[in-house]
């Protein structure tokens, strides 16, 4: 990774990743490790050189905002307290901002910024979710999975070997990339088979540390960290054993003394929330037997592994197969993204006690907004989305295993006919029934919020099948066994405010009617390429809403996309209209778009003052937007 101060800023970089490291209490070189794996799949990837480069120094110092915040809480062994996870949640962003103060890149900002998001959206700070994920944030999430599973942790022990491929494999459609996964995988077996007849030949007598000749991959090592070796790599063991439990967090119910800045009326930007690893056999939801799986084939002895001698075998195989060929990955694409952690760093600022919501979309908004007490409106035009804002909005506590055990009954069984046969478009045939019998089980529900709480559960099963493809569909697991694991981490948050309400109206027709302090409205798309979570809103909306009964009914349920300026300043227009009665707007605007943001400010201007403007610009990664929040406040009467 060289710089214009040449091995200097390298040098500064490995000591800076190795104090991260010891601060994390790693006994073994994590950041290292996770700079050799994510270079080596970079470039079996195709990357550029600068954004491997990039992803590269992501490796070493994604830590860099935890290292910064130095929370005393975060080496006790016990389970942190909600405000304790808001403080901690929002490392990535400091992360961020201390790449910036050490003139990284804005490629290798952001991916430090991204390298705790979730391919199912339920990452963190920005709940980006599939191919709105940059594939560099999708690589640092894979790799530090693993990297991390291997050392000791002070709320863990170690993983085996066979334990720690097994949450590699099973993370694939949940927390990462699926092809990611395969690919990593893929890099191991190579590893594990370049590495064997060494480790039999020098079973016998001490193991050097690693061939002169190797080829370097990342940043060059410490080679003073590489003790003598305790493992070599073997190739993961296929199967659909039970998955790990990875539901429940075990850090400290203890809050650092310092006050909690998200807390605070000087907030700084926030994060949301989600595992930081998992955790293991901590007692989440799971299935009572699992009859549809397998366990796996006995194979031959191995040596146990460190992550010492991991580090150092995969530099020794680097290049061998790094030409760029695995570019099956999907790509970012321009499309409505949403930045939760720039929102809820916005909304932080504003004075207000309730908020109407006309938009709610797939976000956790809510976890703010019920942590600082607001009473929450939620609307979507769109049934599924609708149903998502009750689930998170009004629900109370997750659901229980009687509720899943009988919404899951007999969902294998196939009936006579589908009663949805439109999930045929994106299913297959067994899929198809498994969400049509859930569905009919989820309806024979009597409470409307544990109803609401079960569809947002098989919409996030849904979505994890669409997730693979013929060539990984060899790391999907049970649909059954994936909904108890998504139901085990289901994280309502604090308490709902009692008078916090969910709709399903037309945006205009909740505008007009709401009551409430502020107004918060993303401004509709302009974007006619849908990707990320966008992309899956057709099947979602069939699921929870039913078959559409002729071709004219289901064109009629797409919102239309305006094709020129003047069409789209004509629909934001017309919702701006009838909120004259919300004494605060926050109107979300991103660019490129078909109208400037300026052009937004005027038309704003045209019904109330502009109090202040708020941006963040992610234009630097492929599908990244220039995000504002527009704030305006109604003039008083004098």
């Amino acid at each position: 990774m060289e710089t214009a101060k040449g091995k200097t800023r390298e040098e500064t970089i490995n000591r800076l990743a190795d104090r991260i490291d010891t601060f994390e209490k790693y006994t073994q070189p994590h950041s290292r490790l996770m700079t050799a794996l994510a270079t080596s799949l970079a470039r079996r990837f195709g990357l550029a050189p600068s954004d491997v480069e990039a992803i590269a120094e992501a490796a070493m110092l994604h830590d860099i905002g935890l290292y910064a915040m130095s929370p005393a809480y975060h080496s006790l062994a016990r389970p942190l307290g909600f405000e304790a996870r808001l403080d901690l949640w929002r490392h990535p962003v400091i992360g961020e901002q201390q790449m910036s103060k050490r003139d990284a890149g804005r490629h290798a900002q952001l991916l430090v910024r991204w390298h705790h998001e979730w391919w199912n959206g339920s990452g963190y700070p920005d709940m980006l979710a599939f191919e709105d994920i940059p594939i560099g944030a999708r690589i640092l999430r894979a790799v530090e999975l693993y990297s991390a599973l291997l050392g000791d942790r002070p709320y863990r022990n170690a993983l085996t070997e066979s334990d720690a491929l097994e949450a590699l494999t099973s993370s694939g459609g949940i927390e990462c990339d699926p092809y990611v996964v395969k690919a990593l995988l893929a890099l191991l077996d190579e590893v594990a088979e370049s590495t064997n007849e060494q480790f039999i030949a020098q079973s016998t007598g001490p193991v050097s540390a690693e061939s002169e000749s190797a080829p370097k991959i990342g940043l060059p090592i410490n080679e003073s960290l590489v003790t003598e070796p305790s493992a070599f790599v073997r190739g993961p063991e296929r199967s659909n054993i039970e998955p790990l439990n990875e539901s429940a967090i075990v850090f400290s119910d203890e809050v650092a003394s310092a006050p909690n800045p998200w807390l605070s009326s000087n907030a700084a930007e926030t994060t949301a929330p989600v595992e930081i690893e998992p955790a293991i056999n901590q007692g989440a939801m799971k299935p009572p037997t699992v009859a549809d799986t397998t366990q796996a084939t006995e194979a031959p002895p191995s040596p146990p592994r460190s992550a010492e001698l991991l580090l150092s075998r995969v530099r020794f195989t680097a290049g061998r197969a790094d030409a760029g060929e695995w570019r099956g990955w999907r790509a970012s694409s321009y499309n409505k993204k949403t930045l939760l952690g720039f929102q809820a760093s916005v909304l932080r600022q504003i004075e207000f006690r309730s908020i109407a919501i006309p938009y709610w979309n797939d976000a956790r908004l809510d976890l703010y907004l019920k942590t600082w007490a607001k009473v929450i409106f939620a609307n979507d035009p769109r049934g599924w989305a609708s149903t998502v804002a009750r689930a998170r909005v009004e629900a109370g506590a997750p659901i229980t295993e009687e509720v899943i055990a009988h919404v899951l009954h007999d969902v294998y069984v196939p009936g006579a006919r589908l009663a949805n046969p439109d999930l045929r478009r994106w299913f297959s045939e067994t899929d198809a029934w498994w969400m049509d019998n859930l569905r009919r089980n989820i309806e024979a529900l009597d409470d409307r919020l544990i109803r609401a709480q079960a569809l947002t559960l098989g919409l996030q099963t849904g979505d994890y099948a669409l997730s693979f493809g013929n060539e990984t569909l060899e790391l999907r697991r049970p649909l059954t066994t994936v909904f108890w694991r998504l139901a085990g981490r289901t994280f309502p948050g604090p308490a709902a405010q009692p008078h916090n309400r969910t709709f399903n109206e037309p945006a205009e027709d909740f505008i007009k009617h709401a009551r409430a302090d502020l107004l918060y409205l993303r401004s509709p798309a302009s974007h006619t390429e849908l990707g990320g979570a966008e992309a899956r809103s057709e099947w979602r909306e069939t699921w929870v809403s039913g078959p559409a009964n002729d071709e004219s009914t289901r064109f009629s349920k797409r919102s239309t996309t305006p094709q020129s300026k003047q069409a789209y300043l004509t629909s934001l227009d017309r919702l701006l209209k009838p909120a004259s009665n919300f004494k605060l707007w926050a109107i979300e605007y991103q660019e490129p778009s078909l109208a400037s943001a300026q052009d937004v400010i005027e038309l704003i201007k045209e019904y109330r003052p502009v109090k202040a403007s708020y941006s963040k610009d992610v234009t630097e990664v492929a599908g990244g937007l220039r995000s504002s929040i527009i704030v305006a406040e109604k003039s008083s009467p004098r």
